[in-house]
């Protein structure tokens, strides 16, 4: 991974919602894709937050009956943590080790999505490493 960057391993987000969506509609798009999460884009395409199977948990049992139809903005993660495309995987990595985070959206210079990455991605590409050098 010495020397590559997020660009050279991000995939496309399509699984975006609006931060007044209801919560079922970004439940109901993650059970469609098979996806942990969505990102949440204002009208105009910048990342103001993101809702993931942890905020699902999180939030449900504090609103329970009403909790589905909550906007997703008062449930999603919000700053979210996100990087650059030049960013080296190994920063990239070290990143979600020490936040803790499954979910990295990677951001133009106006905070617009332009990829994603992934745990998933990166042990793909880790796995595929170690297989190659037997």
């Amino acid at each position: 991974m010495s020397g590559q960057t997020v660009r050279d391993l991000m995939t496309s987000k399509k699984e975006m919602v609006d931060p007044q969506d209801a919560v079922i509609s970004a439940i109901e798009l993650m059970v469609e894709r098979e996806v942990g999460s969505v990102l949440v884009v204002d009208r105009s395409g910048r990342l103001v937050g993101i809702f993931t199977e942890r905020d699902l948990l999180r939030h449900y049992l504090e609103a329970q009956s009403r909790f589905l139809y909550l906007t997703v903005e008062r449930v999603m993660t919000s700053p979210v943590i996100t990087v650059p495309p030049s960013t080296t995987l190994e920063a990239a990595l070290d990143l979600m080790a020490s936040k803790n985070i499954r979910h990295l959206p990677v951001v133009d210079k106006d905070g617009k999505v332009i990829g994603y990455l992934t745990w998933k991605i990166l042990f793909q590409r880790l796995s595929g490493m170690l297989r190659d050098k037997r």
